[in-house]
């Protein structure tokens, strides 16, 4: 199909509403209801007389309402249509984008789009040589729109589709197909260097397991998602993703419909994940088809069954990638922001020569940290929770409490919140500052860089997560030997520090660096901010915001002169308050549930052996 895709421009205006009655050229009228707007269009203004036609149904749905894919979910159903004349058109095929997920009342979910969303149609001209000049396309369309309630809508569209021997695009409607072609999921023969395959564990005492696996390609943090198709033996519960050796892996609890009756060896099994990042950094979604085993007897996979390469050149070249990666965190924004503050500390307290202790202090504090995260992450990985460099932001709580340390480094540089980290008087006290300070910077410094995803440590994280508490604590503590990268060099030649310009008197250049680091780390406060956005309500981001802006407010008001002991100790417990409070509204508005409890209560029941090398 996709070698058959024809060349689409790429830029499209609205087009204006056409009147009720039947339309010629790339576009029907309008069908217009108060839940949404439905027209046909096709590519073109003069269609080939023999060949490929594309057509396309293109929906406009009044905020909050969306319609359906293939697999509607637990609620509706998706588009059906027929198309006349069919004795020239024969039987066009409806595609299907990529959908998304909707969370509805009562814990239901469906799969669809909303906004503007069209659905390509793929048709192949047959009785050219008995064409007329114009074409009538009909379209009998059958569609359900739901917000909480649904309404079923039947249209019949038209238009005239002129033909010729010099066929002649629409500069209108032909981007917009083209959007909805780039929109629709690829599959592994037109993805270099990917492959994708299953196994279902029917061995399971808590029912049916289906593990998905995305080889040569990395998830999007807080986007992707993985949708099954309907199937005839089996209905899919919520999935949950892990991020594997060189990919991600899927494990979504499957359920039969008919208890009495076996599965069979192989079970047909049809899915689609959004939102990957191939190697070469493009954005695509992947949709397969396979004979899925079937693994019936306790033990996980057949003793032939191939299991990862664990030779100690790929071992050294994966700790090598953890390493560079970390050493990349350090240019994030509010990592650099530390970096060079806890730099301008080092430098001022150079002449007390205890740049090597305060270097060893910050070193110490990174990796404790590191190997700290990596045991949350192993605790993570084996609940069934995003575990990985950058994954944190797929958990809206985590996600805000990383916000919240960006906030509160920005407002210490600024100068308001009393924060030991970057000292507030800029000589003196930096000479003085002890290796506690340090210490406590490099603790800092690690999850600041948490929210960053780095490519190079998608790898080397995932083979540690899937190889045990032993690997895991290496890898993590490679990574942060490199997140330390600055501070090992300046311990180990204390004289690298002169190469930092010297903070001469208070009043002079340092204060306004200081402020302009304040804006750096607040960038990384808005990057999570950002992530953010996919996984709350709108209502509970603009909660957030708010919360982290009442802190600023806080630290403000605590820092001001006159203000007595009591009532800065109110100040600082309202701030503490807004923190939490923040930390309460990410996991309150989450549009996804929590899937943790059944994940816990699946992992106390078993143990389950994966095999990272099914192809595709």
């Amino acid at each position: 199909m996709a070698t058959s895709r024809i060349a689409l421009f790429s830029a499209a205006v609205l087009l204006m509403l056409l009147p009720s009655r039947p339309a010629s050229g790339a576009a029907s009228a309008w069908s217009v209801n108060s839940q949404s707007q439905v027209r046909l269009i096709t590519a073109w203004k003069v269609a080939p007389r023999q060949g490929e036609l594309w057509m396309g149904l293109q929906f406009r749905l009044s905020p909050g309402w969306h319609v359906y894919w293939k697999n509607s979910g637990d609620a509706g159903f998706p588009p059906s249509v027929t198309f006349q004349p069919a004795d020239v058109l024969g039987r066009p095929e409806l595609l299907w984008p990529t959908p998304r997920r909707f969370d509805l009342p009562g814990g239901l979910v469906a799969f669809g789009y909303e906004g503007e969303a069209i659905y390509p149609v793929h048709a192949q001209i047959q009785a050219a040589s008995a064409a007329p000049e114009t074409l009538k396309i009909t379209a009998n369309l059958d569609y359900l729109v739901c917000q909480v309630d649904c309404v079923p809508f039947r249209y019949t569209l038209t238009l005239d589709q002129p033909l010729g021997e010099a066929p002649e695009s629409d500069p209108d409607s032909t981007p917009l197909l083209q959007a909805a072609l780039d929109h629709l999921p690829r599959t592994t023969a037109e993805v270099a260097g990917v492959t994708t395959g299953a196994v279902l564990d029917a061995s399971r005492p808590d029912g049916p397991d289906l593990e998905i696996r995305v080889l040569g390609a990395r998830a999007e943090a807080g986007r992707t998602d993985v949708f099954l198709e309907t199937n005839d033996a089996l209905d899919a519960g919520r999935p949950r993703m892990k991020v594997a050796a060189d990919g991600v892996v899927f494990h979504v609890p499957m359920k039969p419909r008919q208890t009495n009756k076996a599965l069979p060896a192989r079970a047909p099994i049809a899915w689609t994940v959004s939102n990957l990042v191939a190697k070469d950094g493009r954005s695509f979604s992947l949709e397969a088809r396979r004979d899925v085993e079937v693994w019936t007897r306790a033990g996980g996979p057949p003793s032939g069954a191939p299991q990862p390469a664990a030779t100690p050149g790929r071992l050294a070249r994966l700790l090598l990638a953890a390493f560079l990666g970390g050493a990349l965190l350090n240019l994030m924004p509010p990592v650099l922001a530390l970096l060079l503050a806890e730099l301008l500390v080092l430098r001022a307290g150079e002449g007390s020569g205890r740049v090597r202790e305060g270097a060893a202090a910050a070193t110490t504090g990174i990796v404790g940290a590191a190997w700290v995260v990596a045991a949350l992450a192993l605790l993570a990985h084996r609940a069934g929770l995003p575990a990985g460099w950058g994954a944190q932001l797929q958990e809206p709580v985590l996600a805000t409490l990383l916000a919240v340390v960006a906030a509160l480094l920005t407002l210490n540089l600024w100068g308001v919140a009393e924060v030991p980290l970057a000292p507030l008087a800029p000589a003196g006290a930096a000479g003085s500052s002890g290796t506690g300070r340090h210490l406590l910077a490099g603790l800092f410094a690690t999850p600041l860089a948490l929210a960053w995803p780095v490519p190079l440590l998608q790898e080397p994280l995932g083979y540690a997560l899937g190889r045990g508490p032993a690997t895991v604590a290496a890898v993590f503590a490679v990574v942060g030997f490199g997140l330390a990268l600055p501070y090992l060099l300046l311990a180990a030649a204390p004289a690298l520090v002169r190469f930092v310009p010297a903070p001469r008197l208070p009043g002079g250049w340092l204060p306004r660096l200081r402020e302009g680091l304040g804006f750096l780390a607040g960038a990384g406060a808005f990057w999570v901010l950002y992530a953010l956005s996919h996984q709350v309500s709108p209502e509970g981001l603009a909660g957030i915001e708010l919360a982290l802006l009442a802190m600023a407010l806080l630290a403000w008001l605590r820092h001001r002169e006159g203000s007595g002991r009591a009532f800065r100790a109110v100040l600082a417990v309202g701030l503490l308050a807004c923190a939490a409070g923040a930390l309460w509204l990410a996991e309150e508005n989450r549009l996804a549930p929590r899937p943790a409890a059944t994940v816990l209560r699946t992992q106390r029941t078993q143990t389950t052996t994966t095999n990272p090398d099914l192809g595709g």
